[in-house]
């Protein structure tokens, strides 16, 4: 039996596992959105705004995605649930991540602590050596920092995260940005960075569209997601995201099923017909939290043509055509991909918080 098929009870506080619902109106989904709403809180506390607040509705795609296991445990004071944990088990992987949320008023009391044992002991009988965190937090935290091993980015000490994460083993791998942009776009400042990489992109056109993936471009989605892993800054970070043409097919159909909507954009180089970079944009149609930049990614082969600039500006041309009441977008980037930060502040994304990443390692 794994750990997380059953209720452990402590002083004050029950451990229970997760259940995923078939949908947030099922009967069994009560837990489900109490644990997507103290992820929310904590999100937006720890971030210093509302941020990447998503509905039960908007999160739930996630947990069903076969191509990775995911394991949930909620944390109860009586009845209530107070914290989350979840494990994210890529499929042929050494490593995992983990997530622990708990409310303001329910910390100092074990509760986060209890939960990240039975995580980390999930990820050891998942035959895991690595376990990774990622954490969120505001600009201006004054005091003592740690300086990413990158060379680019700190993150202050005196943060809970921090000082949780470094009792439990973590070591800092990686700093992160998460800039925000509001919308719409100043139309002039759009046009000209448009014309701009328009020409400096000759020979490439780009491709765009919303929803489902359409069949000829499935292999090149499932080739450009899986590069992700390999091509973009990642520092000490372990990161394995196979993607095939039946996974883009089976995610695609989860999300037709919620209240997300990928629009994405590729770029295409004409004399061969091959793809050579893509974005995607995550946005809401059930809710007014801020569409979120997913993937960008220019193969390293196809470089030095402002292809980054262009599929961004194309992304948030379609984003301002098909959902025109968004106004803002996030997105998170190394703080040591100074291409892509560079692009981001030519459009007008300005600094909101900052993530961190953390790896520890729990196996040979």
């Amino acid at each position: 039996m794994s750990s997380s098929d059953h209720t452990i009870t402590l002083p004050g506080f029950t451990i229970e596992p997760l259940v995923v619902p078939a949908s947030v109106d099922a009967a069994d989904a009560a837990d489900f959105v109490a644990f997507a709403a103290v992820r929310s809180a904590v999100e937006a506390e720890q971030r210093g705004h509302d941020g990447e607040v998503m509905t039960a509705a908007e999160l739930l795609p996630d947990w069903k995605d076969a191509s990775r296991q995911m394991a949930g445990l909620v944390a109860k004071v009586d009845g209530r649930v107070v914290a989350r944990a979840n494990l994210a088990l890529p499929a042929d992987a050494r490593e995992c991540w983990g997530a622990i949320s708990v409310l303001p008023g329910f910390r100092g009391r074990g509760i986060g602590s209890a939960l990240y044992e039975r995580l980390e002991q999930l990820a050891r009988e998942a035959g895991r050596t690595t376990i990774q965190n990622q954490t969120t937090y505001p600009a201006g935290v004054e005091g003592e920092a740690i300086p990413a091993p990158t060379g680019f980015g700190s993150v202050p000490v005196a943060l809970p995260s921090t000082r949780f994460l470094r009792r439990q083993g973590y070591s800092l791998e990686q700093v992160g940005r998460i800039s925000a942009l509001s919308l719409p776009v100043d139309a002039d400042v759009l046009a000209a960075l448009l014309t701009e990489a328009t020409e400096a992109a000759a020979g490439y056109r780009t491709v765009s569209w919303h929803g489902r993936t359409p069949e000829e471009w499935v292999e090149a989605i499932a080739l450009l997601r899986t590069r992700m892993s390999t091509d973009a800054p990642n520092a000490g970070i372990e990161l394995t995201d196979v993607w095939t043409a039946d996974r883009v097919r089976a995610v695609d159909d989860l999300w037709e099923a919620s209240p997300r909507v990928a629009l994405t954009s590729i770029v295409v180089e004409t004399a061969t017909g091959q793809v050579a970079g893509f974005t995607e944009l995550d946005v809401s149609s059930g809710s007014d939290r801020p569409a979120e930049q997913m993937d960008t990614l220019v193969l390293r082969e196809h470089r030095g043509h402002r292809l980054g600039m262009l599929l961004k500006l194309a992304n948030l041309r379609e984003l301002a055509a098909r959902f025109p009441a968004c106004d803002r977008v996030e997105t998170v980037n190394a703080e040591e991909n100074r291409p892509m930060l560079d692009v981001n502040d030519a459009i007008g994304f300005a600094p909101a918080s900052f993530s961190a990443r953390w790896r520890k390692n729990i196996g040979g």
